[in-house]
């Protein structure tokens, strides 16, 4: 009994390390060996205002709060360029949401998509989420996935405010992926 149970254990031992080192994973994709990294930079054109806007409030808190704001929850539809003159190469949108989610200071927390719309990366896409702290002046958010081109993609993204007015905000980011 007691050779029987050690073959056993011997048996079940030899079968991890070959699960662990078997260039497949449980879902049968192969295991990319080589990654690469990716450096994407684009500007979101953030219009809150207008006949064109691309950020709609979709929830506010009711009741008195010691900071405005907070609560609130925006739609987003933006549009993503090259450079940061509306009038830019549209390279894309990001489509998602963003919630004011500080009693103290401008932060919101960013949840959206890059959908990618032109040149190699046309039709792949990358999920943002994070906290944009609006009084710093260079941000830093999560990359947590791609499809497409950045399929099982991670990395960050740096956001800076290129300009601000009370109807638009036009923000620089700097995008740096691992897939």
């Amino acid at each position: 009994m007691a050779k029987k149970m050690c073959l056993c254990l011997k048996l079940m031992a030899i079968a991890l390390i070959f699960v662990a080192f078997y260039p497949e994973n449980a879902q049968g994709l192969k295991r990319n060996r080589t990654e690469r990294i990716t450096r994407l930079h684009f500007y979101m054109h953030d219009v809150v205002f207008g006949p064109n806007a691309t950020v709609a409030l979709v929830a506010s808190p009711s009741g008195n709060f010691t900071s405005p704001g907070f609560g609130n929850v925006f739609v987003i539809d933006d549009v993503l360029t090259a450079g940061p003159s509306p009038y830019s190469r549209v390279v894309g949108r990001a489509q998602g949401m963003y919630i004011a989610d500080s009693l103290k200071e401008p932060s919101l927390m960013l949840l959206f998509t890059v959908v990618l719309q032109s040149g190699k990366h046309n039709g792949s896409t990358i999920s943002i989420q994070g906290a944009d702290r609006a009084i710093l002046p260079l941000r830093e958010v999560s990359v947590v996935g791609g499809t497409g081109r950045f399929r099982f993609a991670r990395g960050y993204a740096g956001i800076m405010t290129h300009s601000l007015n009370p109807s638009t905000a036009v923000l620089k980011f700097n995008v740096t992926l691992l897939h």
